[in-house]
């Protein structure tokens, strides 16, 4: 159990006793937690966790340089997630959730879906069959009857749930969606019950959450970059610049090329529709509360952490001063790039990912 953090709002008076006396519990739960350690991150404003130092050099740069006052959860000082606040310590609404074994699954519906209540909704009941659902609510009642679904008879974990996790373990893994397959097989076939609810594939399991997630927008584009086939200019075979067919052609007959009955264009934009992925920073209850980090909870004491610190953030705030006096404006940083993804192909293929950040939320 970590010790109290009172200490840590005392940084402008850190020769107070108390703040003393937080900085030798910190250090003595560091090292307890960390064993046979030697040294330990130094969590001061100007080392921020990316130096190491002696018990009594830490201890040193904690009062002469202060500590960083939003690293409440100290995971470089062997915290660990689920471990329970000191009594001492005011418990988060977070931690209330959490502690009464809250499905994370169910809360990320709530904030997916907020216009409906999970708690209280009977997907078999009359009244839901005899009303006319909108495509939101179609989408709500098949993920929570997913949600609800038991992985088998007498389960503890849900379908939902299940397949969020395992595909989860697939991504930081970086599996194919073959040996992913086998695995889900494997599973099926040889370790649970008969009766299971686990999918048979790759594909199926994307179908179960792909209302959990944000699509995105294939548009075709010309070969020599000249247009989008968008909006009014989606259905033309040809380039309206240079004239290029859209289709990609065999090059000994001529013909153009098909795959799974649909012709091939020679590129194709991948586009991440932006309005619903601001709407899903706020559509979360933990992640919107740090929209506002920047300006309510943010450290301003001249140095250089976070691009709220730059002369170029506050010269912006300067010229647009209305959209300034709004915390919870997004800030967006663009960065773009272009890569070849396969070094070692014969065939070059290229792409130029164009990136947003939010600049609102902490480091």
């Amino acid at each position: 159990m970590a010790p109290n953090k009172k200490w840590m709002e005392l940084i402008h008076d850190r020769l107070n006793n108390a703040y003393k006396l937080g900085v030798n519990n910190f250090l003595d739960f560091a090292f307890t937690r960390l064993r046979e350690a030697r040294v330990i991150r130094c969590p001061c404003i100007k080392c921020c966790n990316t130096s190491s130092g002696t018990r009594e050099m830490v201890k040193s740069h904690l009062i002469v340089h202060e500590i960083i006052q939003n690293y409440t959860f100290w995971y470089h000082h062997g915290k660990k997630l689920g471990e329970p606040q000191s009594n001492s310590e005011d418990v988060e609404d977070d931690d209330i959730e959490e502690a009464y074994g809250e499905d994370e699954i169910h809360g990320i519906l709530r904030d997916l879906y907020p216009n409906f209540d999970a708690d209280n909704t009977n997907i078999d009941g009359n009244d839901f069959l005899e009303e006319e659902q909108n495509l939101e609510a179609k989408k709500f009642y098949r993920l929570l009857k997913d949600f609800e679904q038991p992985l088998y008879q007498n389960s503890k974990v849900s379908k939902l749930s299940t397949m969020v996790k395992l595909l989860h373990i697939k991504s930081i893994g970086c599996w194919s969606h073959e040996s992913f397959t086998m695995f889900l097989k494997m599973l099926k076939e040889d370790l649970l019950p008969t009766e299971s609810n686990l999918p048979d594939s790759y594909y199926e399991a994307k179908k179960i959450i792909r209302d959990l997630g944000l699509s995105y927008k294939k548009i075709d584009a010309c070969k020599n970059n000249c247009m989008l086939y968008w909006k009014d200019d989606k259905f033309l075979e040809s380039c309206k610049v240079c004239g290029a067919s859209r289709w990609k052609e065999d090059k000994h007959s001529g013909e153009t090329k098909f795959k799974s009955g649909k012709k091939i264009a020679h590129k194709i934009l991948r586009y991440f529709p932006l309005k619903p992925r601001l709407q899903r920073l706020f559509m979360s209850s933990k992640i919107s509360s740090l929209m506002t980090w920047h300006q309510e909870k943010r450290v301003d004491n001249g140095m250089m952490r976070h691009p709220a610190d730059s002369m170029a953030w506050k010269k912006f705030d300067e010229l647009h001063q209305s959209f300034a006096a709004e915390p919870r404006n997004v800030r967006l940083g663009l960065a773009s790039d272009g890569f070849q993804l396969f070094g070692s192909s014969r065939t070059p293929y290229n792409i130029w990912p164009v990136v947003l950040i939010p600049y609102n939320l902490p480091p």
